[in-house]
This record gives structure tokens, C-alpha cells and sequence, in this order.
């Protein structure tokens, strides 16, 4: 079976959640509010992947 590209994770005593890219570059962020709706984060990771090409130049 093929490895998914992106997961979440929990941490070992449940408490955070994790959105995770398993390729390269591989990549896992901690999200804040696991009830998070999956719209708005979609929309800000965008955002943040425009911050983030900005500024590399």
C-alpha cells in the first residue's frame, strides 16, 4: 500500500494534533485547536505558503 503524502498525529498523550507531510520535504505542524475548521485552515496555509515564497525571493 502506498504511503499517504499528508496525516494527522497525535501526540503520545493526546493533547496535540499534528498535520504532517510524510514526503519530502517532510514537515509536521502543531495545530492549535484540533475542532480547527478544515476550510479556514486550508485558507490560511495557503496564505502562509505565499508569506513563505515572498520571502525566500
Amino acid at each position: 500500500m502506498k504511503m499517504p503524502t499528508y496525516g494527522l498525529e497525535t501526540s503520545p498523550d493526546g493533547q496535540e494534533l499534528f498535520l504532517c507531510r510524510y514526503k519530502k520535504p517532510g514537515w509536521r505542524l502543531r495545530l492549535d485547536d484540533a475542532a480547527t475548521d478544515k476550510t479556514k485552515l486550508a485558507a490560511t496555509l495557503r496564505k502562509a505558503a505565499e508569506w513563505l515564497t515572498k520571502r525566500q525571493g
